[in-house]
């Protein structure tokens, strides 16, 4: 049997390497170093592996990449070839994520942070805090990590609302709206909002002035893709109180520059893009699954539908 030659490169690269040379004896994992020598590798690999190191490269001859991550926006813009399949990792990125919200919803609603400026100062004042289960939380994205989240989440709060392209229900959503149809002035006032959109042509800049403004009082997490967000309407909606706080962990340019604002604003959080990074573990899972379906031709959760982009 001809073997496949599979080509990795960068992070998590050696210990995928290692991985494939135990698990999987019909495959060749080509391993490069630099980028000069995955671009010298490339022409021998049928598939590639790995976080998009691809750019201005020849990839005609590829029939399946594999993304180390679980956004590929970055994949998008290369031109795959027309029978090139995309899938991508998940593993327990999902669970990392929710772990991530519920930490900064929990820290918003027991006012934590006022509690350790009121200890600075010797002061007893008892705000009192307010309760996860009286909470609504509308996800922008029913895709998995959503549901994950959703998931954690449904037996803690109130009601979970998802807004995706159709608007067809799912699993651990009381209730799914169609985006395109989606009332503003129906979002609950003093709710939480969690974007895990992935970057398309129709969600850049979707977190804008005119969204913002039909907001009351909203807890604001961003765990999707940073050029969701118009970042300058973001702080005037801050300023405006049409938003409590913002968690963002993803933004448009990253790292995120020195000069922004949003580093200093008062009921801003900033992270550095870590609630789901990619762990070798969570690469071996979605890899097996991937590579299964790849084989056998089926379509499966981690194939990307590269016309809609996720």
């Amino acid at each position: 049997m001809h073997k496949k030659n599979i080509l990795t490169y960068g992070h998590l690269a050696e210990g995928f390497q290692t991985f494939v040379a135990k698990e999987y004896p019909e495959l060749n994992c080509l391993l490069a170093h630099d980028k000069q020598e995955a671009e010298q590798l490339l022409p021998k690999a049928q598939y590639v592996a790995g976080f998009n190191f691809l750019s201005k490269m020849d990839i005609g001859h590829l029939e399946w990449i594999h993304s180390f991550g679980a956004g590929v926006d970055s994949f998008m813009k290369l031109e795959l070839p027309e029978d090139c399949l995309l899938t991508k990792t998940k593993g327990k990125m999902g669970q990392r994520m929710s772990e991530y919200c519920l930490t900064y919803i929990l820290q918003d609603l027991n006012k934590t942070e006022l509690y350790k400026i009121n200890q600075a100062s010797k002061t007893w004042n008892q705000v009192v805090p307010k309760s996860l289960s009286k909470q609504s939380v509308i996800f922008f994205g029913t895709g998995n990590i959503s549901t994950d989240i959703a998931q954690v989440l449904q037996p803690m709060v109130k009601n979970i609302v998802g807004v995706n392209t159709s608007g067809k229900n799912k699993e651990f959503f009381d209730v799914c709206l169609s985006i395109e149809n989606l009332d503003m002035g129906s979002l609950e006032a003093n709710s939480i909002i969690i974007n895990t959109l992935p970057s398309t042509k129709g969600t850049q800049n979707l977190f804008n002035k005119n969204f913002f403004s039909k907001l009351e009082n909203v807890l604001f997490i961003n765990i999707g893709r940073g050029n969701s967000v118009k970042e300058e309407d973001l702080i005037e909606a801050l300023d405006q109180k049409y938003i409590r706080q913002a968690i963002l962990d993803v933004f448009k340019e990253e790292p995120l520059p020195a000069d922004s604002p949003l580093w200093e604003h008062p009921q801003c959080i900033v992270t550095p893009h870590i609630s789901g990074i990619t762990l070798l573990e969570d690469v071996k899972q979605s890899f097996k699954l991937a590579y299964e379906a790849v084989k056998s031709g089926d379509d499966h959760k981690l194939l990307v539908n590269t016309e809609k982009g996720y």
